[in-house]
C-alpha cells in the first residue's frame, strides 16, 4: 500500500491475523491488560509480571510491530501506551468484515 493512500478494506480473514496474534499470548494479554491503565514503562512493565525484562521487551516489540503499541523514549527509558486509534480501526475493521459476511445469502445445503 503506498504512503497516504486510504486503506483498502480486508477480503479475507487471513488478514486479521496479526491483530488476533498480538493477543493469542498470556504475557502479552497481561501486558496489553497493565497498559490499559496508561502509560508505563518497561521496568514498570516486568516489575508487575512474573516475566524477564527480556521476554516482556520481545512481547512488547511483537504489540509494537502490530501497531497496537507505541512508544516514547524519555532519557533511557521507553514508555509504551495502547495505540487506541489503531486498535479501534483494527477492531472496526474486523467487525465490518464479520458483518459484511454474515449478510451475504447463504448456499444451500448441498454440496
Amino acid at each position: 500500500m503506498d504512503e497516504g493512500s486510504d486503506p483498502q478494506p480486508p477480503t479475507a480473514s487471513d488478514e486479521f491475523v496479526p491483530f488476533f496474534k498480538a493477543f493469542c499470548n498470556g504475557t502479552r494479554a497481561a501486558l496489553v491488560e497493565q497498559l490499559l491503565s496508561g502509560e508505563r514503562c518497561v521496568c514498570e512493565l516486568t516489575a508487575d509480571g512474573d516475566a524477564s525484562q527480556p521476554l516482556v521487551s520481545h512481547h512488547l516489540a511483537v504489540l509494537r510491530d502490530t501497531g497496537f503499541v507505541r512508544t516514547r523514549s524519555e532519557g533511557t527509558r521507553t514508555y509504551y501506551s495502547i495505540d487506541w486509534e489503531r486498535f479501534d480501526a483494527a477492531l472496526g475493521a474486523f467487525r465490518d468484515f464479520v458483518a459484511e459476511r454474515r449478510a451475504r445469502p447463504q448456499p444451500g445445503p448441498g454440496c
